[in-house]
């Protein structure tokens, strides 16, 4: 193979410092470790950090850790002043003077397939592992600034503006700036790394289909691929993956990656730029639009994906709804109809937070929620955005937006009157235990959370009742929508560009739908078994798939999660009004914001790597 290496001197010079990188080490540290050793050393991957995590319900932990630092340090009441100054919506010093219209996609297979179409044929079974992501993203510090005035009124109308996003445009034809392959890759091996348990072809009529056709492609074009789980989340899995593409051998020919961890390499241009492969055709609809947008800078593109992973909604427990008077299925009935709105989703909640026993203390709530997820599934789910990008890729801050401060201040004021808050010497991750036991009605939280209230995290916390999972209302006369946060691909940057075509063109048979069958199929066989109802799969998460989905980039910004995540555990202890919220992280979100812009920028420059071969 005919890949290229960097010289261990140059390459420990780029991570530790070029790029826009940042590292303690001194240029003469630097060199000796370069004349030291011939292998690149773990320690040159030290500045990916930032776009790295511990495990997952590690975070989550730290997460309600903050909330409680949150409360001892900054405890003032929402209601001890008045009047707050409103927050201007246009401080961003990155935000356009004109608004352009917000880029929303569906994840369509067909571009006639309807939103909430139901697979052609339902598979008898389906995999039985539980997911084992947990959120990402965790504080690191609490917050310090003391609230100064009560919350506005909640909104009684849905947010007119949009996010000043400019649409990216897909392509109209595939790239030709690499030569066609004959279809015979002469045994060509091909290695996917993970950091999960991969699932491999299940044993259903649709698993059968997916495991004949790969087969029958890697026979026919003369290729093998495979997948391989190559180390746990986060710093273990990156470091391999880094260290292994600056010593010129990378560790897999495609890498899947968390958006979190896709700037980090995107700043020191270990990405092939995959919009020069002429095996791959981004204007096919398979692709994962937003994935497409949120890696897409100055042109190129360096992240593929036709996965998707559905996100923020809320889970609910249909015998708490049917003794507050509603039908088992009703919040599917809504969802289906066009009324499962902000004011049907408030109208729930205030009859589902019930003194029961007339004792004249509330016995059931309406809902228990993880701060994180809460606020922000909130603003998402109506299109508010807290960083767009314009047309070259650059990033624009809009956590100051008008739309953001009006989610936050609707879902505070729910909050306050029908959130269960957290009892007294309670677990940092109560809100799992209050609703697998009953105790609320419903939970706004993503999809993957489920594993942890079905007793497949804690046997203690195994929710009985029967429940389902809608989609996150929308403001009243919106449409419902979602947002995605997907895994990413991408393929480094070592090889040349012959080899990097071969390899995608194995990739992009390995992710075409099964002849026969559609994504949505693949989606039901996926997650049939992990829900108590059909509904749950066959309308809502289709729904999610093919619906509006609005791109969340925070991630690939580094260090604008860790500026948000104190914010809002201080809104939901009542530590701070939304509009003090936002306005304490604003230099801070600026800087993040400015600081990837010039990385970028600076990255596009450098001659690194292999990766100006392909311009």
């Amino acid at each position: 193979m005919k890949k290229r290496s960097l010289g261990t001197a140059s390459a420990l010079m780029l991570v530790l410092g070029l790029a826009g990188c940042t590292n303690s080490k001194s240029t003469s540290d630097v060199t000796t470790e370069a004349t030291a050793q011939a292998d690149v050393s773990t320690e040159a991957t030290t500045t990916l950090e930032e776009t790295t995590t511990q495990e997952k319900t590690a975070e989550v932990k730290e997460t309600n850790e903050a909330t409680d630092e949150a409360t001892s340090e900054d405890v003032t009441t929402e209601d001890t002043t008045e009047n707050e100054t409103p927050l201007p919506t246009d401080t961003s010093e990155d935000a356009p003077t004109e608004e352009v219209p917000t880029t929303v996609s569906g994840q369509t297979e067909e571009a006639t397939e309807a939103a909430t179409q139901e697979p052609t044929e339902a598979p008898t079974q389906a995999p039985t592992e539980a997911p084992t992501e947990a959120p990402t993203e965790a504080p690191t510090e609490a917050p310090t600034e003391a609230p100064t005035e009560a919350p506005t009124e909640a909104p009684t109308e849905a947010p007119t503006e949009t996010p000043t996003q400019a649409p990216t445009q897909a392509p109209t034809e595939a790239p030709t700036q690499t030569p066609a392959i004959n279809g015979d890759l002469n045994w060509r091996d091909v290695s996917i790394v993970v950091f999960y348990d991969w699932e491999e072809p299940s044993n259903t009529k649709y698993g059968k289909a997916r495991a004949a056709y790969l087969d029958k492609i890697q026979n026919d074009h003369k290729f093998t691929i495979h997948v391989e789980n190559i180390g746990g989340w986060g710093e273990s899995y990156t470091t391999q993956i880094t260290s292994s593409i600056m010593a010129g051998q990378p560790i897999g020919q495609v890498a899947e990656l968390d958006s979190g961890w896709v700037a980090g390499l995107m700043n020191n241009k270990m990405l092939a730029p995959l919009d020069k492969l002429s095996a791959l055709n981004f204007a096919d609809p398979k692709w994962n639009r937003n994935v497409y947008e949120a890696t897409t800078f100055n042109g190129h593109v360096y992240g593929m994906s036709t996965a998707f992973e559905p996100r923020g909604g809320i889970f609910f427990n249909k015998r708490l709804l049917q003794e507050a008077g509603y039908g088992a299925d009703d919040l599917y009935e809504f969802q289906k109809n066009g009324t499962w709105t902000w004011s049907k989703f408030e109208e729930v909640l205030r009859a589902c937070t019930r003194d029961v026993d007339g004792n004249g203390s509330i016995d059931t709530w309406g809902m228990v929620n993880n701060a994180y997820s809460y606020y922000k599934i909130a603003a998402l789910s109506c299109g508010a955005q807290f960083v767009t990008k314009d047309g070259s890729g650059h990033f624009v801050n809009q956590t100051n937006s008008a739309q953001v401060l009006n989610a936050f201040n609707w879902a505070d004021d729910l909050r306050k009157k029908y959130a269960l808050q957290k009892p007294a010497g309670a677990d940092w991750d109560y809100y799992y235990g209050c609703f697998a036991n009953g105790q609320t009605a419903m939970m706004v939280a993503e999809e993957y959370e489920k594993y942890f209230f079905t007793g497949k995290a804690d046997p203690d916390r195994d929710l009985k009742d029967a429940w389902g999972f809608v989609m996150f209302p929308c403001p009243d006369g919106g449409q419902l929508a979602s947002y995605t946060n997907d895994y990413v691909m991408v393929i480094p940057s070592s090889y040349d560009v012959t080899e990097a075509n071969e390899i995608a063109y194995a990739f992009n048979l390995f992710t075409d739908p099964v002849p026969g069958y559609t994504y949505n199929d693949a989606l039901v066989d996926k997650y049939a078994s992990q829900y108590p109802d059909s509904k749950a799969v066959s309308e809502t998460l289709i729904r999610m798939r093919n619906g509006v989905n609005f791109n969340y980039f925070n991630p690939y910004v580094i260090g604008l999660e860790d500026v948000l995540n104190p914010i809002y555990d201080a809104m939901y202890v009542g530590a701070k009004t939304p509009a003090a919220a936002v306005k304490s992280i604003q230099s801070s979100a600026k800087t993040r914001i400015k600081e990837q812009n010039a990385t970028l920028d600076a990255a596009e420059a450098a001659k690194q790597f292999t990766w100006n071969q392909y311009k």
